[in-house]
């Protein structure tokens, strides 16, 4: 009896080892999202997910260094970037040609370039051709971000070459929060100030900021796309979620007010994105247009039922 129970225990042991691998290797991975530590793309990844996993899919976002999740592309570890900002990315996309591809223009009017107050800009600031004639009101000195932004590079080299008379003007560097933190005060008390500025961004939520013209070209990366791309072979693993992505597009008001609840006000991404979606169904519906959720169903539909229960 007891050589039986013997036989009856070591046989469950050797189906338990035997059966767990193949039981680890069905677990469902997730899809991998990479997420710059920037506050554009957490409103952006936030909604995604949000919509992938009402729809069945499970999702991770990894925060990582811009490079790196190009790099981590390349090595088939992260499947999705929503961030991939044109022309400012296009070196490193260079290097990675045949080893990424784009998707889709997920925001087609971003900007990056000097922006001034619009009390500022209707005294007659319209341009960097402007800045020198008001040259004492700006204290000669124009604020950008830290040393190794590309922008920064282009702007010390304009002053260097006395391009637009800035020849004897000072270029203050400092990081992103300090930058922008200074411009906020510089508005609430009215004084002139000339800084970096792009949108989308939470800044053009809280401030009313104008973006001036560069006739001469000193920064040619003003107009900017964003791109969604995802890694080679993520079409054919992914099919409907591929679909999804080729018609998820942005505005800039979308954006800014993203940008402006999860990264200025601290709302929890989740949460916000999910108030976002329940209150905008018309453009998701094109979003989803065509699209299976996990189940094989309408995406939508599947969606909408997950909201009205």
């Amino acid at each position: 009896m007891k050589k039986s129970i013997l036989k009856f225990l070591v046989l469950i042991m050797l189906v338990t080892i035997f059966t767990y691998p193949v039981t680890a290797s069905n677990v469902e991975e997730p899809i991998v999202f990479g997420e710059a530590d920037w506050p554009g793309i957490w409103g952006k990844d936030a909604v995604v997910e949000h919509i992938l996993e009402s729809i069945g899919y499970k999702v991770e976002i990894k925060t990582v260094k811009n490079v790196i999740i190009y790099n981590r592309m390349a090595d088939k570890e992260i499947d999705v970037y929503l961030g991939s900002w044109m022309p400012s990315d296009k070196p490193i996309r260079d290097k990675l040609k045949g080893q990424i591809k784009i998707v889709q223009t997920n925001l087609d009017e971003g900007l990056y370039t000097l922006g001034v107050p619009k009390y500022v800009w209707e005294a007659g600031v319209r341009s960097f051709a402007d800045l020198d004639k008001y040259a004492e009101k700006f204290d000669h000195k124009i604020y950008a971000g830290p040393i190794g932004w590309e922008f920064t590079k282009q702007i010390k080299k304009a002053i260097k070459n006395d391009t637009y008379g800035l020849g004897d003007w000072k270029l203050v560097n400092s990081s992103q929060t300090a930058m922008i933190a200074n411009m906020k005060r510089s508005v609430k008390k009215e004084n002139w100030i000339v800084t970096l500025a792009w949108k989308p961004h939470w800044m053009n939520y809280v401030m009313d900021i104008k973006y001036l013209k560069d006739p001469k070209n000193v920064w040619v990366n003003a107009e900017s796309r964003v791109n969604t791309i995802t890694r080679v072979g993520f079409k054919q693993d992914h099919p409907q979620v591929h679909k999804f992505l080729t018609q998820f597009k942005v505005t800039n008001d979308m954006s800014n007010k993203w940008i402006y609840y999860i990264g200025y006000k601290d709302q929890e991404p989740e949460k916000a994105a999910q108030k976002w979606v329940e209150n905008n169904l018309n453009i998701i519906k094109s979003w989803l247009n065509g699209v299976k959720a996990k189940n094989g169903k309408d995406a939508f539909k599947v969606l909408k039922n997950r909201i009205n229960n």
